[in-house]
């Protein structure tokens, strides 16, 4: 009788959760969906207005603050990473490197400093982060080496094959037309010339995911509302990491663009990857 008992028992607590788990299918589901979000849609303040529009926008409002916020965002680590990524182009000696979404000019000078080039061209959509840059390359005094230009990547106005190296450091998630960009980037690179980019993204699922959410929605949300009073446009930076495409699905991106895989890299527990591509 026991034994039937137990048996019933058993039966219950399998139907019970058999239950729970076809319930929870579902939000699964959504969850999956949620992570495959098309970062196209995740804008700074609406869905109306272009998003290359609003991102000029809001680079120019939050200009003078960027460069803190971006050291809270990565740890204080971004200057690390560009090092080590950039160090990947070393023994390609590009002489004509294109950094994209140039922002403050932090990248086009590591690489003047890294990789000795003849001359590097920034472009970015920000005409007041190019600002930035400019005060920086001068101060450092690399104005003759280094130019800045305002230019969104998926019309550029370069003539074809005329780079042998181009970078893009934490701005390939803000490119509204990424297959676009992408193949304005193939177009201006010589044959066999090189893309490196460099990206932010949310570490692997564990006790470092739960901290670093728990980073970034308390004590960088905090931060960022001391800094700026454009509370969405830190907003955006942090939901756009989350929905663009990292590791494989932007390898394979890539692949159909025209780059083949040369060097993929994470740093720091995978909360930052670094793709280094070859134009076929």
């Amino acid at each position: 009788m026991g034994n039937l008992a137990d048996c019933q028992k058993l039966e219950n607590t399998f139907s019970i959760k058999l239950v729970i788990f076809c319930d929870l299918a579902p939000l699964c589901a959504k969850y999956n969906q949620m992570k495959e979000t098309d970062f196209t849609k995740v804008k700074p303040y609406n869905q109306d207005e272009e998003k290359t529009a609003q991102l000029a926008r809001m680079f120019n409002t939050i200009s003078g603050k960027y460069d803190q916020f971006n050291d809270i965002m990565t740890w204080g680590l971004a200057r690390s990473w560009r090092k080590s990524s950039l160090l990947a182009l070393k023994k390609f000696e590009p002489k004509q490197i294109l950094d994209i979404a140039a922002g403050t000019g932090d990248m086009c000078i590591k690489s003047y400093k890294f990789l000795n080039p003849e001359h590097v061209t920034g472009v970015d959509i920000s005409d007041k982060m190019l600002e930035m840059g400019r005060f920086k390359i001068e101060k450092a005094g690399l104005s003759d080496k280094i130019d800045l230009e305002v230019q969104d990547v998926a019309s550029l106005t370069f003539a074809d094959a005329c780079f042998d190296a181009a970078t893009i450091a934490f701005g390939i998630r803000n490119f509204e037309k990424l297959n676009d960009s992408l193949k304005q980037i193939h177009r201006v690179l010589r044959p066999a010339g090189h893309l490196l980019i460099l990206e932010m993204n949310e570490p692997e699922k564990g006790i470092l995911f739960k901290g670093y959410q728990l980073y970034t929605k308390v004590f960088v949300k905090l931060t960022s509302r001391l800094l700026s009073s454009d509370t969405e446009a830190y907003d955006y930076l942090q939901a756009s990491m989350h929905a663009f495409p990292n590791g494989e699905r932007l390898i394979n991106i890539l692949s159909e663009n025209g780059f083949k895989l040369n060097k993929y890299r994470k740093f720091t527990f995978g909360v930052c990857s670094m793709y280094l591509v070859e134009k076929v």
